[in-house]
């Protein structure tokens, strides 16, 4: 039986693997024995999705460190144990970068990567090229239909839409509406959104809130 965040996101909607956006690995500069007593050299970093971190600050609420360590397991698969092995200083590198890839926006780190030289998918937009009526997913997610989505197609709310957004109580409810009425996508879909890309889609959603028109007149929004 689904707990109430799968069923709500719908995380376990199908075994369908779809592909995992990941940073170059991280090397520890002190290795570690992992759980299984092999040597533990290099750390995969790679995205969340933004109904997991809800669900780890709904579990966690209040409780800034286990909350970050609960991310910090889900990012690199590092069970508590073995990052209370780490040393300090490996710890706090790997915190950073970790954190960094939760906070940034889609476009912003694929721009980041490529000017470290990082290989990655020709087919990303560059920051410069990036296109606010239809976003190119950083992360592939499986959509209600079972395909797999890539992009989506991003609308500017209507006066209306923002006047019933409101009508909502709770924050996260009127965030949730405002977000699937803009994409069209389901709650569920927006659930298996990495991180990165909720981060882009909430940065347009707040500009298309709070700009004019004339903001959006220019050929290539930059992020």
């Amino acid at each position: 039986m689904m707990n109430e965040d799968e069923h709500e996101y719908g995380q376990n909607a199908s075994a369908t693997q779809v592909p995992t956006f990941e940073h170059s690995p991280h090397t520890l500069y002190w290795p570690i024995e992992d759980d299984k007593g092999q040597s533990l050299e290099q750390i995969q970093i790679k995205t969340i999705t933004m109904a997991t971190h809800r669900k780890l600050t709904q579990q966690y609420k209040g409780k800034d460190l286990p909350l970050l360590h609960a991310c910090m397991s889900a990012s690199t698969g590092l069970t508590n144990t073995e990052l209370e092995r780490l040393v300090t200083p490996d710890y706090n590198s790997l915190q950073t970068s970790v954190l960094a890839l939760m906070q940034k926006t889609a476009s912003s780190l694929v721009v980041e990567l490529q000017s470290e030289g990082n290989e990655i998918d020709a087919a990303e937009p560059k920051k410069s090229e990036f296109d606010v009526n239809q976003p190119q997913l950083l992360v592939a997610i499986q959509g209600d239909d079972g395909e797999l989505k890539q992009t989506y197609r991003l609308r500017p709310p209507t006066v209306r839409t923002t006047i019933l957004m409101e009508t909502h109580k709770d924050e996260w409810d009127r965030t949730l509406f405002i977000s699937a009425s803009c994409t069209g996508l389901s709650r569920e879909e927006l659930g298996r959104l990495s991180l990165p890309d909720w981060n882009q889609l909430q940065e347009c959603l707040i500009d298309f809130l709070q700009q004019p028109a004339d903001f959006f007149r220019r050929e290539t929004l930059k992020y």
